[in-house]
């Protein structure tokens, strides 16, 4: 079993002026330290451009910074939002990430979710399109020299051979044949995670009920196997809220009345109630129920250790097992030495007790 950390970033406090930027960004960077002192094995940065209460507009430098901070972890986005980069820019600018982080870069790409960021860049309903064509560049230009050239519907790129005179094209990634791929799904029928199946690409699965996981899955490893590949749950990242501390108390109330518990109060549940999702979350029950403390009871991995390994136990045996567990990190301010103790917890402690968890093989990630 390995552990991930997926920095959103979320803050209220952001949206409202009482942190800045450099504050939200160093969080980031703290956590990711925290996780790579405490064996988690990777950190994933999301990508959202109008979104106050998530501002993280670029994945790739938080990326690099955190990398240079750190020895062993794992970095990534999860994911590049395709259609709002040119492809041919993106594609070198990640293969130089590889390169600065020593091969330690794991590529999320995603197609976009939020609207006004479509409307930012003028996507027009064409997220979707767009998504595949700049992938199908990508992949290209780090997989085939050239010449060749591509003449989408969105984008050209024409690839020139190597020359003598300005000995280039030369950009290669350190890991081979280029850097892991990761795609993201949340629909139980997830688009995305058929693409990730076809094409061998690690899938990820956003912070949803077990019933959800269990589609997910089955969406992935069909489109896999359609492909002519073999699927590996060793290869699946899942992401649930967790916080481990000494006591189930101590960690509820980490939880309930800490940021965790406030960004699901005040944003998130709300959001999943206008977008009638709450029933990926905890279903069954009535969306006007649903609050923090059913999440952090029915669904989060929250308690003390034993307790915790104990659910990530029968979370790993409900879903049919997945390689790599990421939890949403969160700004705890002054209660930030108690939210520093959930790591160390969750290294120390939780890890050595669900390490019998393997998934099956190698993890890719």
């Amino acid at each position: 079993m390995k552990f991930g950390i997926f920095e959103i970033p979320y803050s209220l406090d952001y949206e409202t002026g009482e942190v800045s930027l450099a504050h939200i960004i160093e969080n980031g960077l703290q956590t990711t330290r925290w996780g790579d002192e405490f064996g988690f094995d990777i950190a994933f940065f999301a990508e959202h451009f109008t979104i106050g209460r998530e501002p993280s507009p670029s994945p790739d430098l938080m990326a690099a910074v955190a990398a240079s901070q750190t020895k062993r972890i794992r970095v990534g986005a999860a994911g590049h939002l395709l259609p709002y980069h040119h492809p041919t820019e993106l594609a070198h600018r990640l293969l130089f990430l590889d390169h600065m982080t020593g091969g330690r870069y794991t590529a999320g790409f995603a197609p976009g979710a939020f609207p006004t960021d479509a409307q930012l860049f003028d996507t027009q309903g064409k997220n979707w399109a767009m998504f595949n064509e700049a992938l199908e560049i990508i992949l290209k230009i780090w997989k085939e020299q050239g010449p060749w050239r591509h003449e989408g519907a969105f984008w050209t790129a024409d690839m020139p051979a190597w020359t003598d005179v300005w000995q280039g094209p030369h950009l290669t990634s350190i890991q081979k044949p280029h850097p892991p791929v990761m795609l993201a799904g949340s629909a139980p029928r997830s688009a995305t995670l058929e693409v990730a199946g076809r094409n061998g690409f690690i899938p990820l699965s956003n912070g949803v009920a077990d019933h959800v996981l269990k589609q997910h899955w089955e969406v992935y490893a069909e489109a896999a196997e359609g492909a002519g590949l073999t699927p590996s749950r060793a290869d699946w990242v899942v992401i649930r809220n967790i916080m481990v501390a000494d006591t189930d108390e101590a960690a509820m109330d980490l939880v309930v009345n800490g940021e965790m518990g406030r960004i699901w109060r005040e944003h998130t549940i709300k959001v999943f109630r206008s977008l009638n999702l709450l029933g990926n979350l905890l279903p069954g029950v009535d969306p006007d129920d649903v609050n923090v403390e059913k999440l952090a009871d029915q669904l989060w991995l929250v308690g003390s250790p034993e307790t915790v390994a104990q659910k990530i136990e029968a979370f790993y045996e409900e879903t049919g097992g997945f390689g790599t567990i990421a939890g949403a990190t969160y700004d705890y301010g002054e209660r930030s030495e108690e939210y520093r103790r959930s790591f160390e917890l969750i290294g120390t402690e939780v890890m050595p007790r669900v390490a019998h968890l393997t998934g099956g093989a190698a993890v890719a990630v």
